[in-house]
């Protein structure tokens, strides 16, 4: 099902001439300021099934937020026109409560400037939305709204297409969960939970027993895993828009065959394109590895960064100062000439820089931070900043609160075993209970972490 803005042309033609009448009889007639347009009305609410599940309404409590910045930030002083919806695409022309449907709205500005589009469909950020429909608990629902927005926030309001909600429920749906990996620039974990929503209703019901996992990333890339989670990385997503937005698909098949699937979009905001496009900089970006500083046994931090740019050629670095952080103190050394031993940085892959901190010598310097300042060949200024930070300190038992759970205590010990570590942490071994490397430690489903 497919809406078009901009049909039946020359009806609207002659509408236009009448309007633009008026408005110029109203404007000699009248000195008072026109009346500011009312706000996108409520949809009638439309007869629904059932209440929805708990899991539904946390995944739509999850998105919130997304809503809650894009009408923050609709409310500053619009300088360009406000874009023009061209079209909004509905998926299935009728869906059963709770089940996706992709809605894809595509817009473009009067200006020359569609490279700064984004957009919210109903609380989820993007342009392209698997939206999900759970009504009220009695039994009505709203449809919700699009909000397509370009430079300095001037927005467009439009309401979803209606579509029809069956009184039926799927048995089960998948949930796609995302979130930026800590110390990354644009790597992200992927979770793919199964949610049953309509089991109660079908005792025949067979149970479903997931055996892989196929992901599909929308940047050309894709992965099978054994395990309900994947990292993927996309931080060489190009730079030529304010945000990017990848359409994630994953297909769940059990171990009867059977297959589910579940989508979500992400988008991640584009830095680099608003530090060039507003203030004419290229960003040099830095990836450390391994992503937290590790101190060796003669005390010494030693961190690897991967130097890198968007641009076509080489960045030539001009001048690397270095500021060191005290600890307990309130402010930090001047700026001194540093050296990396580069003085460019080339396209593609960037260049590898090893830095350290001797502990032994610099005990009260807890991080130096490095400013790298150069020119790109078509003259743009090129800016970057990394830190390499003093680790905390080990452990010990007059600093730890003893852990006396058994069911803990063992998975402590396994944990310490399969990733050959001395210390481990609870993301460690959060991560291996879902691998299911902890299933015969407790008869307890695997916990599960807020997004």
């Amino acid at each position: 099902m497919t809406t078009r803005i901009g049909e039946h042309r020359s009806k609207a033609q002659w509408v236009g001439v009448v309007v633009l009448a008026a408005a110029l009889w109203a404007l000699v007639w009248s000195v008072r300021p026109s009346k500011a347009p009312e706000p996108v009305q409520a949809a009638a609410k439309t007869s629904a099934p059932e209440a929805p599940p708990r899991a539904g309404r946390a995944a739509s409590a999850a998105a919130a937020s997304a809503a809650a910045v894009s009408a923050a930030v609709a409310s500053a002083p619009a300088e360009d026109p406000a874009p023009v919806i061209d079209e909004i695409e509905v998926e299935k022309p009728e869906v059963c409560a709770g089940e996706e449907n992709l809605i894809t709205v595509r817009s473009h500005t009067t200006n020359g400037t569609d490279e700064y589009l984004h957009g919210v469909i109903g609380t989820r950020a993007g342009s392209r939305v698997p939206l999900r429909i759970w009504p009220d608990t009695d039994g009505s629902y709203e449809m919700p709204t699009i909000s397509v927005f370009g430079r300095n926030n001037a927005v467009t309001q439009i309401e979803v297409p209606r579509y029809k909600v069956n009184a039926c429920k799927p048995e089960r749906i998948v949930v796609v969960t995302h979130r930026l990996q800590p110390s990354t620039p644009g790597e992200f974990e992927l979770t793919a939970q199964i949610v049953d929503v309509g089991i109660k209703d079908n005792p025949a019901a067979r149970p479903f027993k997931p055996a892989s996992y196929a992901w599909v990333f929308d940047d050309g890339g894709s992965e099978e895993t054994k395990a309900p989670f994947v990292t993927h990385s996309y931080e060489r997503r190009p730079q030529t828009t304010l945000v990017s937005e990848f359409l994630i698909r994953v297909e769940v098949k059990s171990e009867a065959g059977e297959k589910l699937t579940g989508r979500t979009l992400l988008q991640i905001p584009n830095m680099m394109f608003q530090d060039l496009a507003e203030r004419g900089i290229v960003t040099i970006a830095a990836t450390p590895t391994p992503r937290f500083p590790k101190q060796d046994g003669d005390g010494v931090v030693r961190q690897t960064f991967r130097l890198w740019h968007h641009r076509d050629a080489p960045v030539r670095i001009d001048t690397v100062t270095a500021v060191r952080h005290f600890a307990g103190a309130s402010s930090a050394s001047p700026h001194e000439e540093a050296s990396l031993g580069l003085t460019e940085i080339p396209p593609g892959q960037g260049v590898d820089v090893e830095v350290k901190l001797d502990t032994a010598r610099e005990p009260d310097v807890f991080t130096i931070t490095y400013v790298l300042e150069g020119e790109t060949a078509e003259g743009h200024a090129a800016r970057g900043t990394f830190s390499l930070m003093k680790p905390p300190p080990a452990p010990t038992k007059e600093s730890s609160i003893p852990v006396t759970e058994p069911v803990l205590l063992a998975k402590i010990k396994r944990a310490r075993e399969l990733l050959a570590q001395e210390f481990v942490t609870d993301e460690d071994i959060w991560r291996l209970e879902r691998e299911g490397k902890m299933a015969d430690l407790d008869v307890s489903p695997p916990r599960t972490k807020a997004p």
